[in-house]
């Protein structure tokens, strides 16, 4: 169908490793994007060494921004906390910069790739589907959803219900002189976490080589006040040293993503798949996202590989994803925790901070994906 076999709606970490590994397949897809790259995409850019390895960058090799960590921070109601690993284990990039890159490795192994064309319409055809976009209609067999939460294959396919939960953040990202990186010393060696006292969100304060991203990511909601939580962290980071009082911050941005904790999205169907953010699949409670964007994406090309070319059903897909990812719908457990009282779940966040087993394993480990690398 007019030369390609898949169209691939959204050119993030999951749309073109996705992309790429189709083509790596010997497929033809094509990738639209309402961008044109390298485009702003502000994001704190914690990278695990689990998704270094699945999109297959060697973090050594890496050509752009990145910095190692070998330590982590949390705060909690004024109790600090660190915790080290022997070994890298995370990294910090400019998804700017990672984005192009990984776009520019799927459009080198063969992939069609249309910047600036913002799709408006999906729908279903007699022989496949039919993407509208702003640089032209095109048809494939198939399309992939990698646009984010508000991806436009999944509003076409995905039965997206209004009783997602959605988070919201604002995000500020500096590039600094040399001079100041080389003063705030140690303070720049490691990323700190501030859970905010309502346990609704957390705020970060995020170095990368040269770079600083902080913000703050909430529950959306009635009591959400992010421009307010916003400010009581860039005060409390200026009192504290970590911000300069002369040092001026590059404007906050805004973006959403949707936690799959209830009316998850159906991921896969007949002659779709979505991934990444657009299947909800960011970490709950940290909003971690590229690893499972990276991750979903590879795991959507080889469905849709075997779909093309064997008839395998697409259905799974989402099969696999709700075996490593979970349904997205509470159990059990999560329920009776959703009804503790504040204060008994501000007691229960202090003792998990404050054990260092449980903050390595539990938190960092499980809820961030923070963990060394294997040997």
């Amino acid at each position: 169908m007019a030369g390609h076999d898949v169209i691939v709606v959204g050119g993030g970490p999951g749309g073109s490793t996705a992309a790429w590994q189709l083509a790596r397949a010997g497929l033809r897809p094509l990738l639209l994007d309402a961008a044109v790259f390298p485009r702003v995409k502000v994001c704190a850019g914690w990278v695990t060494p689990e998704a270094m390895a699945d999109v297959d960058v060697d973090p050594a090799k890496y050509p752009l921004t990145i910095q190692a960590f070998s330590a982590c921070r949390f705060e909690f109601e004024g109790a600090r906390h660190e915790t080290r690993w022997r070994t890298p284990a995370s990294y910090g990039i400019v998804r700017r910069e990672f984005d192009h890159y990984l776009l520019d490795r799927a459009r080198a192994a063969g992939t069609d790739v249309r910047e600036g064309a913002r799709v408006t319409a999906v729908s279903r055809e007699a022989q496949g589907v039919r993407v509208v976009s702003e640089r032209g209609v095109f048809e494939a067999a198939v399309v992939i959803g990698a646009g984010g939460h508000r991806c436009p294959v999944a509003r076409a396919f995905g039965e997206v219900s209004g009783r997602e939960e959605v988070v919201v953040a604002q995000e500020s990202e500096t590039r600094l002189p040399s001079d100041r990186v080389e003063a705030l010393g140690a303070l720049f060696e490691a990323p700190e976490l501030y859970v905010e006292h309502d346990l609704a969100g957390y705020g970060w304060y995020f170095p990368k080589a040269d770079v600083l991203n902080i913000g703050i990511g909430c529950v959306a909601g009635p009591n959400a006040d992010l421009p307010g939580r916003r400010d009581a962290l860039v005060q409390a980071l200026r009192a504290s040293g970590r911000l300069p009082a002369d040092f001026p911050l590059e404007p906050f941005r805004g973006h959403a993503y949707v936690v799959r904790r209830r009316a998850p999205r159906r991921l896969a169907g007949d002659r779709f798949c979505l991934v990444g953010d657009a299947a909800g699949l960011a970490r709950d409670l940290s909003g971690e996202g590229i690893g499972p964007a990276i991750r979903s994406g590879l795991l959507a090309a080889e469905a849709v590989e075997a779909h093309l070319r064997r008839g395998t059903n697409l259905a799974s897909y989402g099969t696999e994803i709700v075996r490593r990812y979970g349904s997205g719908e509470a159990g059990w457990l999560g329920r009776q925790l959703a009804k503790l009282p504040d204060a008994c779940a501000r007691i229960l966040v202090r003792a998990a901070l404050r054990t260092g087993a449980t903050r390595r394993h539990v938190v960092l480990g499980r809820i961030f994906g923070m963990r060394e690398a294997a040997s």
